[in-house]
């Protein structure tokens, strides 16, 4: 499937390490994240409703130069910036839903809202989204499912062909209700029975799942990040196939509620014909056995998980972060051949590292990232999300990242 890059003139999005902002492949559209910055990459405005409106004035645009509209957009991502307590980020979120309430109608897309770090000073909102256009949609909406507390237009999945896209699954009930308060276990069993569910509404099941992503909240040190993953993803494997989806498993500061400690995602793909990339003498989690995943090949997309510099016991290889960089770019190298793919075939990355809150050290690290990436990605390479996360599933990683590819004629 040929590819083509989108650059809209004098257009600056939020990823520091590619001029590209998005990659079209025939009626699908990669967007890469999109903040709210001028010509020269400076941040625009100092609240969130300025700052949203021109995120997503931005990523109409982008659209526009791909052929696309809002109305296309199946799935989209909030990466938030929020100070405060649990009142401000009540306040924030209000005031970023009024306006993006003006660009989607119900019934409008997928959408995920984790709290993170972004990369640049003063910003508060980056948001990235894939668009599909001409093709047939199919609400996914089971009854009983969870809901918002207010009103959103925002959907629970889309079924588009033979893809799935689910959003953020939660712990709430039908009207918005926490569920499992200060249990991770019984939150992380909610969210990941609500992604089985959409699933099964799609035609599907856990096998169609390609790429599924965890974000939780977890803020001890040492091996005590370890020993929670772990005890998180024994409920998780209840719900995951054998062999699992590729994704990944990201720290984050928060989510819109204070008491929520757990969201996941997934892109699902149905069809049997599908190939496991999972290169020999590669990095493995710290459960042995687990039969996680590190890439699929289905069709003529490819997902290769979040990669991390490890060694076959999930301990972390490399005390910088240019080594550890370096080594998850040959890892998605290496996952990448094993479908007979390559960089050039990669039409979008999601970058996640951890820097500590200092800006010197913030742009010195989105430096190494941006080296280390044109290395294996020359410009003008693919689109590309950037976000600063907490931490990882293991403890002293500094990086991961993802790639989602196409495979060309």
């Amino acid at each position: 499937m040929k590819m083509q890059l989108i650059s809209p003139k004098n257009h600056c999005g939020g990823a520091s390490h590619s001029t590209t902002q998005a990659v079209r492949a025939g009626n699908l559209i990669f967007v890469g994240g999109q903040m709210s910055l001028d010509e020269q990459g400076h941040v625009v405005g100092t609240d969130i409703t300025t700052q949203a409106r021109n995120a997503f004035e931005a990523l109409k645009r982008v659209l526009a130069e791909a052929g696309a509209t809002m109305a296309d957009v199946v799935k989209h991502n909030i990466y938030f910036q929020c100070e405060g307590d649990e009142a401000a980020v009540a306040k924030f979120m209000d005031e970023l839903n009024a306006v993006r309430c003006t660009y989607f109608t119900a019934p409008g897309p997928t959408t995920t809202e984790t709290r993170v770090g972004l990369e640049r000073k003063g910003a508060l909102i980056l948001v990235d989204a894939w668009a599909v256009v001409g093709e047939k949609k199919e609400l996914l909406s089971p009854p009983g499912h969870w809901s918002w507390e207010q009103k959103l237009p925002f959907s629970q999945g889309w079924k588009v062909g033979d893809m799935i896209f689910v959003g953020g699954q939660r712990s709430l009930g039908p009207n918005g209700e926490r569920l499992g308060i200060g249990d991770i276990e019984v939150q992380t069993d909610h969210a990941f029975r609500n992604l089985d569910t959409m699933l099964r509404l799609a035609g599907g099941d856990r096998h169609s799942l390609m790429r599924q992503n965890t974000y939780f909240r977890f803020f001890g040190q040492g091996s005590e990040v370890t020993s929670y993953w772990e005890k998180m993803t024994n409920v998780r494997r209840r719900y995951m196939s054998i062999p699992s989806a590729a994704g990944a498993g990201l720290r984050i500061t928060g989510f819109p509620y204070a008491d929520e400690l757990i969201q996941v995602e997934g892109i699902g793909m149905l069809g049997d014909v599908k190939q496991r990339l999972q290169p020999e003498n590669h990095w493995d989690w710290s459960i042995s056995n687990s039969q996680f995943t590190q890439g699929w090949k289905i069709g003529n997309m490819a997902f290769i998980g979040g990669q991390i510099s490890a060694d076959n016991k999930a301990k972390a290889v490399g005390k910088d972060l240019e080594t550890q960089t370096r080594n998850v770019f040959q890892f998605i190298r290496n996952v990448l051949a094993e479908g007979g793919l390559d960089e050039t075939d990669v039409a979008k990355l999601y970058i996640y590292y951890y820097v500590p809150e200092d800006w010197a050290q913030i742009a010195q690290a989105s430096e190494t990232v941006a080296a280390a990436q044109n290395d294996f990605y020359p410009q003008p390479g693919p689109c590309s999300t950037s976000v600063r996360v907490s931490g990882f599933a293991f403890e002293d990683l500094l990086i991961e990242i993802e790639a989602m590819a196409v495979c060309r004629d």
